[in-house]
Parts: C-alpha cells; sequence; structure tokens
C-alpha cells in the first residue's frame, strides 16, 4: 500500500470516529426534550378567568368554575434576553416578558411549581370532566 493510501485511510478514520462520537455526545436531554418535559397542563378559562392546572396525564375537557369547554392551555414563553419564563394561555404571537418586557415566543411546558406560582390551582380529572 502507497504512503497516501494508507494516510487517506487513517484520516477517513479517525473522521468516522469523530462522527461517532458527535452523535454519542448528543444523546443527552436536548433543548427540545426539556421543554417538552413537564409533570402538568395548565389551562385558563376566558369565560371566567379561571386559572387551574391537572396532571400531565390529565386532559382538562371542562371549566371546573363554569364549566366552559372553551379552555386555554397554558405555556411557558421563555425570553431570550433574559431567560425568563412568563406562563399565558397559548394564543398567537409572542408575549412580553414579565422582567425586561421583550417579546419573547419561544415555548417550553409548564410545571406544576410554576403553575401554582402563576395562582393556579390544581384540579382532578372528576372535576374537569364536562
Amino acid at each position: 500500500m502507497t504512503p497516501l493510501g494508507t494516510t487517506a485511510q487513517a484520516l477517513m478514520r479517525c473522521l468516522a470516529l469523530a462522527v461517532c462520537l458527535g452523535f454519542a455526545g448528543g444523546c443527552g436531554k436536548s433543548f427540545v426534550d426539556r421543554a417538552l418535559a413537564s409533570d402538568a397542563r395548565g389551562y385558563f378559562c376566558p369565560a371566567c378567568k379561571t386559572k387551574f392546572y391537572t396532571e400531565y396525564d390529565v386532559i382538562a375537557e371542562a371549566c371546573p368554575q363554569c364549566k366552559s369547554n372553551d379552555l386555554r392551555e397554558v405555556v411557558g414563553f421563555v425570553c431570550s434576553t433574559d431567560q425568563h419564563t412568563t406562563l399565558a394561555p397559548r394564543g398567537r404571537g409572542a408575549v412580553p416578558c414579565e422582567k425586561c418586557g421583550k417579546f419573547s415566543s419561544r415555548l417550553r411546558l409548564p410545571r406544576g411549581a410554576e403553575l401554582k406560582a402563576w395562582h393556579a390551582v390544581r384540579k382532578t380529572k372528576a372535576e374537569v370532566a364536562p
């Protein structure tokens, strides 16, 4: 084998190893996985202005207060400037950050503790059924 052939093979082996290590390093939780991880589902009822949340595996079908089925899911809008998360009903467009006032449109699901701090009340499956 020529010296050029062995050098090319060694280079290809190093490149293949680097690619494999790159894929192996990316096996941790990505930003998308972290944004979709939650232990609760938050809701807002526009009819009576009730804020509530359920366990993540419970999907609310009706407001526990007024029994309206017009519910808005609550999401977290993450500010790209200060990383503060502002909770608000999902809708069109961006939401101003509660901390700095800049608009943010990056979404993530809020956790139960954040929903509780937002003054949402935990409800059971029986309470949110029609």
